[in-house]
């Protein structure tokens, strides 16, 4: 699908540090941890905590923005691993719906006056 790659393309965009959003992760089949984001784009964020996390591990996100009760789902993967102080891992969003990254890049735009890059 060249019309997917080509949106996926357009709403990648570079996390800016704080920016910071309670969201919640698990690999498949464990429980959700709670956590918040360092710092967050539409393309990847910075999640801190993640202890028994490892590279190129496949996790479901759910986030929530503020002033809304609703958890977005997401999927990622971990490229990378900091030990801290304090610990945290950075994900790469991937298959993320078009209409969750609308809203993303609206919230986003909404806390700089501009589209987010």
């Amino acid at each position: 699908m060249a019309d997917h790659h080509e949106r996926r393309r357009h709403f990648r965009g570079k996390p800016r540090p704080g920016r910071v959003l309670e969201i919640r992760h698990r690999a498949a089949g464990a429980a959700w941890c709670l956590a918040t984001t360092r710092n967050i784009g539409v393309g990847g964020a910075f999640i801190e905590g993640g202890a028994d996390l490892r590279t190129g591990l496949e996790l479901e996100l759910e986030l929530r923005l503020p002033g809304s009760d609703l958890w977005r789902p997401l999927n990622a993967i971990v490229r990378r691993i900091e030990a801290g102080p304090p610990p945290g891992f950075g994900v790469e969003f991937i298959d993320v719906e078009v209409d969750v990254l609308l809203e993303l890049n609206d919230y986003f735009a909404s806390l700089t006056g501009s589209e987010a890059e």
